[in-house]
């Protein structure tokens, strides 16, 4: 059977004594879309980080499509999370002065291939996110919406099984912040598997599933039933 792509067990984090995370289980299915919600300090970045393969649990386990994080080296680490994973953050994180397709092209700088092909495939992917005019344009060029949606390009550049976006309209306007949305429902529909980290309840809610956190904690998880676990 297939592995679920996201799973943890009894998973907790500590740093320097203070728990960030605390028994943790979560397990995300392929093919789902979900919100996990939570106040500023509940634990929800820690959760992100970890799914992301950018931290290590203290205790529990953690599997990524299928791979135990706590056996991987910092080099199998790597090449899972560059194979598996996309990240989009609030803060865009692109280059300034560097153009579209440039930093799109980018994300498959350590895959081997080469310039010509990683910009065509950029150059295919901003066209999906409806930026095939702003190929040639700086960060600064860009709107808010228009960056995040570089930023997805780069993020799904690989087609990895799983996307993580952390606030992704957190810096947006409203209707921005919509089309945003809209665009990681789409990359829903055609298969990917995407986990939206958000305080924004309204977000949340418009989600098929909700995870909320509260001081480390899962607090409700609507695709769970009372009593039950997620089965993989």
């Amino acid at each position: 059977m297939t592995p679920p792509v996201v799973e943890l067990s009894g998973v907790s984090k500590t740093y320097g004594g203070v728990t960030a995370l605390a028994g943790v289980d979560l397990v995300v299915r392929r093919g789902e879309l979900l919100a996990v919600v939570g106040p500023s300090g509940s634990g929800k970045s820690t959760l992100l980080n970890l799914m992301g393969t950018l931290s290590r649990p203290s205790c529990g386990t953690v599997r990524i499509d299928g791979h135990a994080v706590q056996e991987l080296s910092d080099r199998e680490l790597s090449a899972l999370r560059a194979s598996t994973i996309g990240f989009v953050f609030q803060s865009f994180h692109l280059a300034p002065g560097v153009p579209a397709i440039d930093a799109v092209a980018d994300g498959l700088l350590y895959g081997g291939r080469p310039r010509g092909e990683r910009r065509r495939l950029a150059e295919r992917a901003l066209r999906r996110m409806g930026l095939g005019h702003r190929l040639h344009n700086a960060p600064h060029q860009l709107s808010g919406g228009e960056k995040q949606r570089v930023a997805i390009a780069r993020a799904v550049l690989g087609d990895p099984p799983l996307l993580l976006a952390d606030e992704p309209t957190g810096a947006l306007d409203s209707r921005s912040g919509a089309a945003v949305m809209d665009l990681l429902h789409e990359l829903h529909r055609a298969g990917t598997t995407v986990v939206v980290i958000t305080h924004d309840r309204d977000i949340a809610a418009s989600l098929p599933r909700e995870v909320r956190i509260r001081d480390g904690r899962v607090e409700r998880d609507s695709g769970v039933p009372v009593g039950g676990a997620v089965g993989g």
